[in-house]
């Protein structure tokens, strides 16, 4: 072998193909770490996802956990409200020493602010923006409207909300209504109209079950006694 083949370098051809090699394994490091940071971003927003649910979840069972059988009147003189009514996406309970999700002064905007009160809880669906939303009145006989705290919204990706009420010797129910009230308001005498919605109603059925629709996960159904 001659001093000019040991000296030898590489070849244009071969060092294309080096290069072309370098180039492809660039690109599969670069595809497989994209494909990493989406997994990430994915299980992040997953995880997020997640708390955000878990967090209405437990909101949710607690106020209905905490319902007391006490009518709600609304303020302007409206006719008083059952302690636990439905009326499409909307939703309201009445419930006692549960969080009313304000921002006290000097807090965190957003921090729950614990009462020891009765006062009336309302679950709002907007559907426009498949939000739930939750605000609450301080007391069960507001003087104003000024009385009710601003809407917090509690979950996104809400397509619908549906809600059942089971009860006594009839079963499961579309809404809160008991079974035959329109009925049995209507047979009463003046003495027992005018005694039934002055502080305590005992219309409350046994369970109650809400289920919400959740864009790309299906219906999640949560069951709750009430009694």
């Amino acid at each position: 072998m001659t001093r000019d083949s040991k000296q030898r370098g590489l070849t244009l051809l071969e060092l294309v193909i080096a290069m072309a090699l370098f180039a492809m394994v660039a690109v599969m490091g670069v595809q497989s770490l994209t494909g990493m940071m989406r997994l990430h971003d994915g299980l992040s927003e997953r995880d997020n996802q997640n708390a955000a649910l878990s967090q209405a979840v437990s909101l949710l069972r607690r106020d209905l956990g905490a319902v007391l059988p006490r009518l709600f009147y609304p303020p302007d003189a409206a006719a008083p409200q059952s302690p636990l009514r439905f009326d499409g996406g909307q939703f309201a309970i009445t419930t006692g020493g549960q969080p009313l999700l304000v921002s006290p002064p000097g807090s965190v905007p957003g921090t729950a602010l614990q009462t020891d009160w009765p006062q009336r809880v309302e679950w709002r669906f907007d559907r426009r923006t498949a939000t739930l939303w939750r605000g609450a009145w301080r007391d069960l006989t507001p003087a104003s409207t000024h009385a009710r705290g601003a809407d917090v919204p509690v979950l996104q990706g809400v397509t619908a909300v549906r809600l059942r009420s089971y009860w006594p010797q009839v079963g499961w129910t579309e809404g809160t209504a008991p079974p035959g009230s329109a009925q049995s308001a209507a047979t009463l005498d003046a003495d027992s109209a005018f005694i039934a919605p002055e502080t305590y109603s005992g219309t409350l059925p046994l369970a109650v079950e809400i289920v919400l629709v959740l864009n790309g996960r299906g219906p999640l159904r949560l069951i709750e006694a009430l009694q």
